[in-house]
């Protein structure tokens, strides 16, 4: 089977969506599949990290004004995808139906329910996500997969779990590659008053606030400032507590069971940070703009303090996300695509989860 992924990155952008698409990407290529993906070359893409993954990459010029003479000129001639895979908020119906000149079957990844889309299968992953919200934006005949039951983890997320917590409480904070809303320093500035706490920072070297994080950083220390990680799975399960966004590390954190305190920094975030507040999976702050210093070392420090509420979140989290979503993905596009050997696998490993005990 192959498939062409159409995802950006960025450091207006962020990562998320090349991130979650590179994670569909390699639990397809082990059912067999060739990948592709088409990016355009904005400032902080993230085209050497999906080579490095080992699939091809199709350079878009980052001023592209029409972006299906830019990828005719690019793929080859006799292109032909089953799937071609779109996860772009600025693509719609228009150029799907576009590229249908390349690909037997066009996939939706979508977070907003707010535009056409000329697809045979749309994913949304969120809490808030149903079928219904997309019956006026797609055809009728598409398939839709709604829910954290189809988020796009990693397998490491699902096969570790929290270890025993002894010693300081250890504090993993991350708002994603950029940090555009400035959250990581505010959230560090939080944290410098309270005693006998270990602090991780990821943050990339790109942040507005670097120079400031790393002298905050330098004057404890148990405290580490770090920038790209590929244990993060391991260094979640070692944590007590995960201060971020509400982007795609939301299922990852449930996965595992860590317990969060979610600031929102994206107006798309915002509905499903607070419905799974509601439901008990995490502590939700509300948008970065409304969040006051105060309030945010107060909600730290009471976390930090209360062990059964966060018990309660790490049992939510997993409860709502066992980390097979990709797996469920993968498993229909094979099927609709006639794969029936790749299919069958996808269809024993979800089988064989069910006996699985952690």
């Amino acid at each position: 089977m192959k498939v062409l992924f159409r995802a950006d990155a960025g450091s207006h952008l962020g990562i998320g969506h090349v991130a979650r698409c590179l994670t569909l990407a390699q639990v397809l290529a082990s059912g067999g599949a060739q990948i592709s993906f088409a990016c355009r070359a904005l400032p902080g893409h993230q085209m050497q990290r999906i080579a490095e993954a080992g699939h091809e990459v199709f350079s878009l010029p980052a001023d592209t004004l029409d972006e299906i003479p830019a990828l005719q000129a690019l793929l080859p001639a006799e292109a032909c995808f089953d799937w071609i895979l779109v996860d772009h908020y600025q693509l719609d119906a228009r150029w799907e139906s576009a590229a249908r000149r390349w690909g037997r079957r066009v996939m939706a990844i979508d977070d907003l329910a707010d535009r056409p889309h000329d697809c045979d299968l749309l994913l949304d992953q969120n809490f808030t996500a149903s079928a219904a919200l997309y019956h006026r934006w797609v055809p009728a005949a598409c398939q839709i997969l709604a829910g954290p039951r189809h988020a796009l983890l990693r397998p490491a997320f699902r096969q570790l779990r929290p270890a025993a917590q002894t010693g300081p409480s250890r504090v993993l904070v991350s708002f994603g590659g950029f940090d555009q809303a400035g959250m990581t320093l505010r959230t560090l500035q939080a944290l410098d008053g309270l005693e006998g706490v270990e602090v991780q920072c990821i943050a990339g070297h790109s942040s507005p606030d670097l120079a400031a994080l790393q002298s905050l950083v330098a004057r404890h220390p148990g405290w580490a400032l770090l920038n790209f990680v590929n244990d993060l799975p391991e260094r979640m399960a070692a944590a007590t507590l995960f201060i971020g966004a509400g982007g795609g590390t939301t299922w990852e954190r449930a996965a595992i069971g860590l317990p969060s305190l979610c600031i929102g920094v994206a107006p798309n975030q915002y509905a499903n940070a607070e419905a799974l507040a509601q439901a008990g999976l995490h502590l939700y702050l509300g948008p970065a703009e409304q969040v006051t210093m105060a309030a945010l070392h107060q909600a730290i420090a009471e976390l930090l303090g209360n062990l059964p509420q966060r018990q309660h979140f790490a049992a939510r989290g997993m409860a709502l996300v066992d980390g097979l979503g990709a797996q469920r993905v993968a498993l229909a596009l094979f099927q609709a695509a006639g794969y029936t050997q790749a299919a069958g696998h996808f269809e024993q490993v979800l089988k064989d989860s069910q006996h699985e005990q952690f």
